[in-house]
Formats: structure tokens, sequence, C-alpha cells
């Protein structure tokens, strides 16, 4: 009878505890989950917007690929792709438009993002973004705004989506002769932080170098080689929580152009006020990346998803691609020294983890509920802006879009994360139900 109700229990426990992609089960057609949709598509099953728990199995995401050295010209052609077109190997493809429809595209070896006018009246913006995380390391871009009203915000970012640490910078329509710095931990806004660079040449028009500086002590923000702003990890610590709030885990790297006037008041004040929608064309430029890691060797190959990892150019990214001269043992003294970075952390950062990244994602639920055109104008964070402050930061488009499955307007459905919780928790009830039935059964034995 004992092992009849043993049995009986860890079923039903197994099953309450099943990962639920909203309101379904991923399949193995269709294994990657985000935002309560399944997919088997890039935009599902990449790194940055695949939920783990809630897929298939543990391994149906795409493997993260890890920094390398690069230089990406977006002359070259494995600089970009739409993400329809992108398979997983990040040799092969640089960064990758977050969006469908996508407003990005290479023009005469310039990346250019563009906002344009929906029948709303609102902006639908582009956001493209690394296939490689980065933990630490320099990266420079060469760009110009395409912030050439007011309302019109756009950005170059360093985000890690789903834990919410970020540095920034961002650039607005009602200052075309300065950029913005910011930077976030766990999703724990403080605008008040914000910088201003030094007075710039208009940045809508002209090309300039930014430049962030990202240790595990400190970040630098620099502009055509000034810098302007460092802000030093000992100086983030935080005596309430007893923890350092300095971004500092594994993000990508992002561009974005979006719509800022059509947020509530703060936001659009802070954006410059509604677009002039007549004074576009609204067009972000970037002319190329250099990207160099902090931690050398962290990555020789990255075997892409559906491949079997052998030594056919289809079967992993080679460091013909990478960097040559790095090898295992590389990664092993590299790994080695990265940990010891790591422990000087405080011992809290680990003791109060799970506490925070609960009020992280308690703090993204509360602003994912203002939300009102996240998709049409990246401004999920427009309407936080104005909970928390009339500055901001640039949201790095932390939902998937989909023509197919995922609402146009929002890029999420608040409906279906209500349905999602309902239905976990009809389960659970069920099956704790169901246990104490197994007991009776086992009782009566």
């Amino acid at each position: 009878s004992i092992t009849l109700f043993a049995l009986a229990a860890a079923a039903v426990l197994q099953t309450a505890t099943a990962a639920k992609c909203g309101s379904q089960d991923c399949g193995k057609d269709s294994p990657c989950c985000v935002r309560g949709y399944c997919n088997a598509n890039a935009m599902y099953c990449i790194p940055f917007n695949c939920e783990v728990q809630n897929s298939y199995s543990a391994d149906s995401c795409w493997d993260t690929a890890h920094c390398v050295k690069s230089n990406v010209n977006f002359g070259s052609a494995n600089a970009f792709a739409q993400i329809a077109d992108y398979k997983g190997d990040p040799s092969k493809t640089a960064f990758v438009s977050q969006f469908e429809p996508s407003n990005a595209k290479v023009v005469g070896g310039e990346l250019q993002m563009e906002l344009v006018k929906q029948g709303d009246g609102k902006g639908f913006g582009a956001t493209v973004t690394n296939t490689r995380a980065i933990q630490y390391g320099t990266v420079t871009a060469v760009m110009r705004s395409g912030s050439v009203s007011g309302g019109v915000v756009s950005s170059f970012i360093i985000r890690n989506d789903k834990l919410g640490d970020e540095i920034d910078f961002e650039f607005v329509g009602a200052d075309k002769s300065t950029v913005e710095s910011n930077y976030y931990w766990h999703d724990q806004l403080d605008y008040t932080k914000m910088v201003k660079s030094q007075v710039l040449s208009d940045t809508t028009k002209n090309d300039h170098t930014y430049q962030i500086q990202w240790t595990p002590d400190q970040i630098v923000w620099v502009v055509d080689g000034n810098a302007f702003r460092t802000v030093k990890r000992s100086e983030t610590w935080d005596a309430g929580s007893g923890t350092f709030k300095y971004p500092d885990s594994e993000a990508y790297v992002s561009f974005s152009i979006w719509d800022g006037g059509s947020g509530a008041q703060g936001t659009a004040d802070w954006a410059g006020g509604a677009i002039q929608w007549g004074q576009g064309p609204f067009v972000a430029g970037v002319k190329s990346v250099d990207i160099d890691c902090y931690y050398k060797g962290n990555e020789t190959t990255y075997t892409p998803p559906g491949s079997s990892g052998g030594d056919d150019d289809d079967g992993k990214s080679s460091s013909d691609d990478d960097e040559d001269d790095e090898s295992s043992t590389d990664k092993s003294s590299k790994d080695d020294d990265k940990s010891s970075k790591d422990d000087d952390k405080s011992s809290s950062d680990d003791d109060e983890s799970s506490e925070d990244d609960d009020e992280s994602s308690n703090d993204k639920t509360s602003k994912d509920s203002d939300k009102s055109s996240k998709h049409s104008s990246n401004d999920d964070e427009s309407d936080s802006k104005d909970a928390s402050s009339d500055q901001s930061s640039e949201d790095s488009s932390d939902e998937p879009e989909s023509d197919d499955s995922v609402d146009e307007e929002t890029g999420s459905s608040e409906d279906l994360d209500e349905s999602s919780d309902t239905s976990s928790s009809t389960m659970l009830t069920a099956s704790l139900s169901a246990v104490v039935a197994a007991m009776a059964a086992a009782c009566a034995f």
C-alpha cells in the first residue's frame, strides 16, 4: 500500500510541476516557449528570448554563444540577418533583427533601423541584437542617432532582459547635441542616475564613436575618445540589501529606435513631446561594432542547433571566425580567473539572489501591467518611467514578436498571462486533490 501511494503521489506531483507555456505544453516539433507561445524558429529558440523552464525540455532553447573578439562591419555578408533567416550559428550572423515585421536592413554598408508611423498614429521601430552574449568587455560603435524629431528615441545598450541588468547610451529628439548614459541592476530603475555627455555635433547628422568599457570593477562611457562618466562597482553598494547593485550578468549588445512621444506624459516630455512625423524619416544608422571580450578564450567553438558538431563548416562555428589563438587551456585558465574575480563579490549577492530575482520579476510584472503599446513603440518601459521618474531607459524589447502568434500591438497577451496563472493554480489544486485520493486508496489497502 505504501508503494502504491508513493507511485501515485509521484505521478500527480510530476504532473503538478510540469512546465507550462501559458495555457499549453510545448511539443517536440515546437519546443521553445516565449510568453505563452511555442515555436521552433529563432524568435522563440534564441537564448535571449527562450524560456528554458517553460519549454519542451531543458535543452530545447538554443545554447548561449559566448563572447569572442570581433569587428563587425555592416558592409560584410555575415554582419546582419532578419531573425526569420537566422539558424543559430553566430559565426554566420553577428546581429539579428528582433521583430517581425522588421524595420531594420543594411543599406550601403550601414545598418539602418527605421521608426515608421502606424495606423493608430504611434511609431513602430526596430531592435537589432548581437547573437553572442558578453560578460564584461569593451564595445565600440560608430553610429548616428535617428532622433530627428522630439519623441524619437535611439539607443545603444548592453542588457540582460531576463535579470534586468543594463548599461546604455540613449539619444532623444529633445537634444541632438548630447547622448545620455545610464545603468540598471535587476530592473531596479533609477532615472536620477542619468548623466549626459559633453556637447557633440548633431548626433542625427554625424557619425560619432560611442564606447562602453565594462569590467568587474567599473563602467566607463566614452564618446569620440573622451571619457565623460565612470561608475565604480564599489560605489553601488546598497547597505539596506547588503548588495552591490552593479550590472554584472552576461548580456547582449543591441541597437534600437522607438517611439517615446506616445508614452505617458513624463516619458513624452523627456523624449521631446509627440513625434512630428513631417520631420522624418527617422532612421538610426550603425556603421560598425567592435567587441573586445574581457574574458579571452571563453569560447573557441560553438555547435549550432540541429548540427552534429563535427568538423564540417556547417557543424560548428570555428575559430576562423573567432580567435585562432584561443584554446581549451586558455578557456580553463580564464574561467579560473573569472571565478576568482566573481569571488570578490559580496556573499550577500548569493544569499539574496533569489529574493532579488523575485523582486525583479515583481517589478517587471508591475511594469508590464501598465503597458499600452510595447511592440509598436518599444515603450513598455515608457509607462514605468512615469511611475518612477520623468527620465528614461530603453527596454531592449524583452518580448518577442511574431506576426502569426504574438499580439502585434503589445507583443504579449495579459489575458494569456492571466489564463496561465489560472491554469497553473487549477492544475495544482487538482493534483493536490489527487494526492489526497491516492493516500485514501493506499490506506484502503
